[in-house]
């Protein structure tokens, strides 16, 4: 790449970060109002558990119609490009938030999560964009400062949010400001983020046999090294989803937390979260390896969910140090598929890896729910979700400890490592 195209790789960056703090400010806009949304206004706040289990029964909708969407919008991506897959991307969650300021049944809730949950491939999306423009070493460091720009995205939304309920917002109201944020990145997208695929060779057919959940599956199954990462990786979201799950629901039944405290909570998590995936990651990499930053990881996530069950009201806001260093582990997972993948097929490669997340996370988003919220007059134990989530953690990080970083990062895109379909 000559001095020009590296100018230009900078820049595309650069913007890519805007991009990338839209979407994730929409987001924090919404991440207390829409749980909110189910408990005070389809619920009146009389029934947590089954506003709990309704919310599950709605996730775990929008996660399964992801795993048809995300492999479709990866090979979409890699044959008509990133840009016009960020177009379509943030167009349909704009309708998607617009739809739910407006709804009032949990039939629409439901048909507008699965029409959001096909096309919410955002994350995947970035991920190929950076991949086009970075060398292999660069790339989780990258990543990590991507996810802090995103967690300043989140803070923002939720800054927004607050000060708009305390301006009498309602939850519906959220959702409309999340959908013109979302119109908003598109429009930017449009205008300003050139096309990172006029860098690399572009694709010269669209591959139907793996735009779909069974070729994505054969695509990553293909090669044997992904197969302990696949583990890995489904151990990992296993672990991680119940923090996002359910942390609110149960915070607000054990210990009555309202709104704001929950605002400050994720507001603090954030924050932490920014220097986690910014400046932690990168100096992890440095100084640890990739292998071990990913092992530290699954230990706080561990940590978070065994200290979910045993700390007290009062000591719940210290939970943000092990929440927010938990995340960087799927950064550095996608770092170790990376490197068997050719630069062609990064698109596909980041939609099938988000295919299996959400196939995990569909799992996860029913199971944790419907646990959390079973009563009866001899069992009720809230705590379960997060003793089996601790458990999960461990076994990552045991099946972890156990992998070469050597086999994925000292023969980078060598013949016998790459992989095609």
């Amino acid at each position: 790449m000559d001095l020009k195209d590296k100018k230009r790789g900078a820049t595309s960056i650069s913007k890519l970060f805007v991009e990338n703090y839209l979407y994730w400010t929409s987001v924090g806009l919404t991440s207390v109002a829409y749980s909110s949304f189910f408990v005070t206004e389809l619920f009146s706040g009389k029934n947590i558990p089954a506003a709990t289990k309704l919310y599950g029964i709605c996730e775990t909708f929008y996660f399964l119609s992801q795993l048809i969407g995300n492999p479709f919008f990866g090979e979409f991506s890699d044959y008509f490009g990133r840009k016009n897959t960020f177009l379509i991307i943030l167009g349909a969650s704009s309708m998607n938030w617009f739809i739910l300021s407006t709804a009032r049944t949990s039939t629409i809730i439901i048909i507008s999560r699965i029409l959001h949950g096909f096309c919410d491939s955002n994350p995947q999306t970035i991920s190929s964009y950076l991949s086009d423009l970075t060398k292999q070493d660069d790339f989780a460091k990258k990543m990590g400062i991507l996810h802090g720009v995103g967690g300043i995205g989140m803070v923002s939304g939720l800054i927004i949010a607050f000060f708009l309920s305390w301006f009498g917002f309602t939850n519906q109201h959220m959702f409309m400001v999340s959908s013109s944020v979302s119109f908003l990145n598109g429009l930017f997208v449009y205008l300003f983020l050139p096309e990172s695929k006029e860098m690399t060779n572009s694709k010269t057919k669209f591959n139907w046999a793996r735009a779909n959940p069974v070729g994505s599956i054969k695509f990553i199954f293909k090669n044997k090294k992904f197969k302990s990462l696949i583990v890995i990786l489904i151990l990992d979201i296993i672990g991680g989803t119940c923090s996002v799950v359910l942390l609110q629901f149960y915070l607000q039944m054990k210990y009555h937390f309202s709104d704001t405290k929950i605002y400050v909570l994720l507001f603090e998590a954030s924050i932490f979260q920014i220097f986690s995936m910014a400046v932690l990651l990168k100096l992890s990499i440095k100084k640890r390896g990739n292998k071990q930053t990913l092992v530290d990881a699954f230990l706080a996530q561990a940590l978070f969910n065994f200290l979910s069950i045993v700390l007290t009201d009062g000591w719940m806001f210290f939970l943000i140090v092990p929440l927010v260093y938990q995340f960087v582990a799927f950064s550095v997972i996608q770092s170790f598929f990376r490197t068997l993948v050719p630069k062609d097929d990064q698109g596909i490669l980041f939609g099938s890896l988000q295919l299996t997340a959400n196939f995990a996370n569909a799992i996860s988003k029913y199971i944790y729910p419907v646990g959390f919220s079973y009563t009866s007059k001899r069992y009720h134990f809230p705590e379960a979700p997060f003793i089996f989530a601790t458990l999960s953690s461990i076994l990552g990080f045991i099946i972890t400890s156990k992998i070469d970083e050597k086999d994925y990062f000292k023969r980078v895109r060598k013949k016998e490592t790459l992989i095609s379909f």
